[in-house]
């Protein structure tokens, strides 16, 4: 969802930060797919990769523990 839309313009500031959470969630869980995908291993530069992709999750990680608690802690993660 655009949070720049009409629609995403009227959420509550608790449900944006809810859309918020939730897409870093999808997108730490993309990453970690990513890193465990057959087809990975077989690159040149393998390890970049899963450096990139590390790096990707800490960062999405450390967005996501910014994001003041709404009530819900489903997600546990690496610090």
């Amino acid at each position: 969802m655009d949070l720049k839309s009409d629609k995403g313009k009227s959420l509550s500031k608790a449900e944006a930060f809810k859309e918020i959470r939730t897409y870093l969630e999808d997108q730490i869980s993309l990453s970690q797919r990513k890193c465990l995908d057959d087809d990975n291993f077989d690159k040149s530069a393998w390890s970049q990769y899963q450096a990139y992709q590390l790096g990707i999750q800490k960062a999405f990680s450390k967005l996501y523990n910014l994001i003041p608690d709404q009530g819900e802690n489903k997600w546990v993660t690496n610090k």
